[in-house]
């Protein structure tokens, strides 16, 4: 005889419903010492000798980025876990999923308008202050871990390929599904490339953030940012990095 228990067993819903969800973790950019590991951060001699110049500039930019990052007073925000996947028409979260490529920037502000607020919060395309933040917030994290402000500001600026899902070799390599390669409770890291608004409304245009599975981490680490136009393009290797 047929039972019924494989039909009325709760599902693990994609959708986000609560702020203490595990698949979020909070961004408070307003917390004493957020950004002073960054901005506090000074090459050493030695360091200066090892870097070649173009690295030393893009720290350099990095760490006036983030002092204007800092200078924004940014409210605290939090961010998914895992890339966006699409299911069922439904954008939401969890792991194993194809993550959601393949729609363009307008699309991706239209979704997220669209999208239940989770505890009066709404969801929003991240802008990159915010995705910049997210950067100083993994930093953080890494000196946890053991790392030095030098390490990690290399492994988020400089080089990202122990950080992100990067092509290690000449062999094809794919998509990862959502919740791949886990860094401080953090996933999908450089799976794909982030749609990212822009913090000034009147700049026309968007921001495609970090890298993709398809390059490598040294050519297109965490912090790379890239301007684009065409707001209704489809990108077949990019999914919206949203916010609460």
């Amino acid at each position: 005889m047929f039972g019924f228990e494989n039909y009325t067993k709760t599902v693990d819903s994609i959708t986000i419903t609560s702020l203490k969800s595990k698949r979020l973790v909070r961004i408070n950019p307003q917390k004493d010492g957020f950004f002073d590991a960054v901005i506090n951060f000074k090459l050493t001699k030695k360091c200066n000798e090892f870097y070649y110049e173009e690295d030393k500039k893009d720290l350099k930019e990095f760490i006036e980025a983030i002092s204007e990052v800092k200078a924004a007073k940014l409210e605290p925000f939090y961010k998914p876990i895992y890339d966006p996947s699409e299911v069922c028409n439904t954008i939401g979260f969890k792991k194993n999923k194809e993550p959601a490529v393949g729609h363009s920037y307008w699309w991706w502000t239209k979704v997220a308008s669209l999208m239940p607020a989770v505890e009066g919060k709404h969801w929003h395309l991240a802008t990159e202050y915010q995705y910049y933040a997210f950067l100083v917030w993994l930093i953080n994290q890494l000196l946890k871990d053991g790392k030095s402000v030098e390490e990690a500001l290399y492994d988020v600026v400089i080089d990202s390929t122990e950080l992100g899902l990067y092509r290690y070799t000449k062999d094809e390599v794919e998509i990862q599904p959502t919740g791949s390669r886990g860094v401080r409770g953090v996933y999908d890291l450089a799976n794909v490339y982030k749609i990212l608004a822009c913090s000034n409304e009147e700049t026309e245009g968007f921001l495609i953030a970090g890298g993709s599975y398809f390059n490598y981490g040294v050519c297109f680490p965490l912090a790379t940012l890239q301007s684009c136009m065409d707001e209704f393009c489809k990108h077949n290797d990019c999914v919206g990095l949203l916010v609460l």
